[in-house]
């Protein structure tokens, strides 16, 4: 039979080392390492991580490996200052639980000397949401706080609160309701008649917050004859509302009111220009409950905005806001009486509306938030659906007592994303010795990935009675919460199983990669994956806590895979978790520096063999005499090897100096172009009935390998 030439020009299914050398893929490699296959025809080198451009200083450090890193988008300055610019921000929490936002004139610094309690190994859990960022540490246990930087608006500067231009606000203090020192007492100062016979109130004293007034009166009114305990709540950004305060004997001395035969209650309430406490109150509301009725509900008698005036019912416009004396104190002010110096409200039948109504679940909750509690946290946390999610939980159970429960969702009503009351939850795999690690959303399904399985819930229903369980599949949970990413190709999680996607149904992207070399290189509880968009590859950093870690890039248009070490491509350092920041993915390196994935191609030691090839004929001998290699700028490191019938690839070729050498020497001259170059096989190592070929060693940015062609003839062919 004549000479043959059998040529190796596709490599794009990337890495196969699950299946025999001999049986893979024409377009397989037995081993890819360092190099981009992502082209068709093409073998060329892939990028690295480099500082981050422009390079993002600090001095911080002292992550968890595989926690601390976010990123946000705002619409206002991030900072107390008011002074960074709009867009896109880095958010890094340290392991002191140490709170940093920027770059800032190209560094991080220190927000608002926030942090979320005194310890030194937090694992801090975000989620953004309605401007807002929260913060908590997954480490539970520590006595850490759940802490919220928000964006707070204001139209007006100082009526009635103190300046504040538009900014985030640093919110560490729970959801609190009034405290009884917030009125003044108002003893001896019920309503007074006013000149129209109708109702007045008065000025508080200088240094009070709020002056509620009421008097019972009239003969017209539709208010069961009882007694009714006032109740009083603050209504914080959003519309989000705190528990009722009751008790509170400065708006009247025994917190109620009686109200007799055909009686109503008025009231008024006036509030001290700059005296509102806390920048994140927005308002506060008004409530009565019939004391001898033990089944009524506390329903709204006044709504007040700070800004936009007051009124009895969320279905009526807001009366305005006025000014009542030099010292500009504001007051509600009915709109609707004929004398503008009245200032109370009738109000003589009870409204529609209810804590429970206006919120959705009853002021019997034993608690409704995480915020500023150090008793309370969780491990993971997701917006869906306008919805905040939060996971293995640290908080209140049926019975009130606080515990770790590590099956229990809570969430929050629909836009309220601080609120958890503690009824709204759902248990997911109750006693089934599993925990929550990582909660992520995708085409209205929540994602449950516990440590060994993974739970999909469908979210799509306004209601929760309309979720349900979609699947419960074993395997496929985590147990880092950094193995989780979004991409073009949907979900991409990684475990000590493997890789694998969901967009409409779930898939194995690892398949190729022998199960005992996965699970070499992956360790479960410190592995991150990351999206780079650039590239529209995953790449997948098997443990974040050492110095010299192995991993994975997947390709998404070819569907390949191939290794990648820290040699090279990854960087030599434990790092965080990973963001895409600007279109990079970004991460920091335990140095304090931000790194980010530049998927031009570098300098990389390269590690590439074919599958063995037998031509089809495995039981006949063949002789070989050359291998023929298309490639551009080569290096003198960097050589061809070739193993016979399965040995290992070793340098076979005529022993001539830098024989085997892919350098940029071809025929005796030197070229920068692309360009092919035999090496002649020495002659004991011509004979043989497979061979595999192996091209390794440090190669320049722009190497790069088009074709092998391999020059034989079969014996006892004619």
């Amino acid at each position: 039979m004549p000479k043959q030439s059998i040529p190796l020009n596709k490599f794009d299914g990337g890495l196969n080392n699950r299946d025999s050398a001999r049986d893979i893929g024409d377009n397989f490699l037995a081993e890819a390492t360092n190099v981009d296959v992502s082209s068709v025809g093409r073998i060329r080198t892939l990028g690295e991580f480099a500082n981050l451009d422009p390079s993002i200083t600090s001095n911080i450090d002292n992550h968890q490996p595989g926690y601390g890193l976010f990123k946000i988008n705002v619409d206002g300055p991030p900072e107390a200052s008011g002074t960074t610019t709009t867009g896109e921000h880095l958010v890094y929490v340290n392991g002191d639980a140490e709170v940093y936002v920027g770059p800032t004139s190209n560094a991080l610094a220190a927000w608002h000397s926030a942090d979320l309690g005194s310890i030194s190994n937090c694992k801090p859990v975000f989620y953004y949401a309605d401007g807002g960022l929260r913060i908590s540490d997954s480490e539970l246990g520590n006595a850490s706080k759940t802490i919220a930087l928000q964006r707070l608006v204001r139209t007006e500067s100082a009526t009635p609160y103190n300046d504040l231009s538009e900014q985030m606000d640093l919110i560490n203090d729970g959801f609190a309701g009034p405290l009884n020192a917030d009125f003044e007492d108002s003893d001896g100062k019920d309503c007074v008649a006013a000149a129209s016979g109708a109702e007045d109130g008065e000025d508080p004293a200088s240094g009070d917050d709020f002056l509620v007034q009421t008097l019972p009166s009239g003969t017209d009114g539709l208010w069961p004859a009882s007694t009714y305990a006032f109740g009083a709540s603050y209504v914080y950004y959003g519309g989000q509302e705190s528990k009722i305060s009751t008790g509170l004997t400065n708006i009247s001395a025994d917190g109620t009111i009686t109200l007799g035969d055909g009686q109503f209650p008025n009231i008024s309430v006036s509030i001290g220009e700059g005296d509102i406490k806390l920048n994140e109150i927005q308002g506060m509301r008004i409530y009565l409950r019939d004391n001898n009725n033990p089944d009524d509900e506390f329903t709204l008698l006044l709504d007040i905005d700070f800004e936009q005036g007051s009124r009895i019912s969320l279905a009526d416009e807001f009366d305005p806001l006025v000014s009542i004396s030099s010292d500009t104190y504001f007051v509600t002010s009915d709109s609707k009486n004929v004398n503008a110096d009245n200032r109370a409200y009738a109000v003589k039948q009870p409204g529609l509306d209810t804590y429970s109504t206006i919120n959705g679940y009853s002021t019997e909750e034993k608690e409704i938030s995480f915020n500023g509690n150090t008793a309370y946290g969780y491990k993971t946390a997701v917006v869906a659906n306008q919805r905040a999610f939060v996971g293995n939980v640290d908080y209140v159970d049926s019975e009130g007592r606080t515990k770790v429960m590590g099956d229990r969702i809570q969430y929050t009503p629909v836009r309220k994303y601080d609120l958890f009351p503690q009824s709204y939850y759902l248990d997911i795999g109750t006693n089934d010795g599993d925990e929550i690690v990582k909660l992520a959303e995708f085409q209205d399904k929540l994602f449950v990935y516990k440590r060994n399985k993974l739970f999909v819930i469908n979210i799509a229903s306004g209601s929760d009675a309309g979720w349900y369980v979609e699947a419960e599949l074993e395997n496929r949970g985590v147990q880092s919460p950094g193995a989780v990413c979004k991409s073009d190709l949907g979900l991409v999680w990684v475990n000590e199983h493997g890789m694998f996607s969901y967009s409409d149904q779930i898939q194995k992207l690892s398949s190729r990669i022998d199960d005992t070399t996965w699970q070499t290189n992956i360790n479960a509880s410190t592995v991150v994956v990351g999206y780079i968009p650039k590239k529209n590859q995953i790449i997948v950093v098997g443990n974040t806590n050492t110095d010299t870690p192995v991993g994975y890039i997947y390709d998404i248009q070819t569907s390949s895979i191939v290794n990648v070490n820290s040699t090279s491509v990854l960087e030599g350092d434990k790092i965080t978790n990973f963001v895409v920041y600007k279109e990079e993915l970004v991460c920091l390196a335990d140095s304090g520096t931000f790194k980010r994935y530049n998927p031009a191609p570098a300098a990389q030691t390269i590690d590439i063999k074919t599958k063995e090839i037998d031509f089809g004929l495995p039981s006949v001998d063949k002789r070989f005499y050359s291998v023929y290699a298309t490639y551009l700028n080569g290096n003198t490191a960097a050589v061809i090897s070739a193993g016979l019938d399965g040995a290992d690839p070793s340098d076979i070729f005529l022993n001539d100096t830098n024989a085997n050498a892919l350098n940029n020497t071809i025929d005796g001259t030197t070229v920068t172009v692309m360009g092919t170059k035999e090496f002649a096989i020495a002659g004991a190592s011509k004979g043989g009935k497979s061979l595999q070929l192996q091209a390794s060693g440090a190669v320049s940015a722009t190497f790069e390998l088009q074709d092998l062609s391999i020059i034989l003839r079969a014996k006892g062919q004619r």
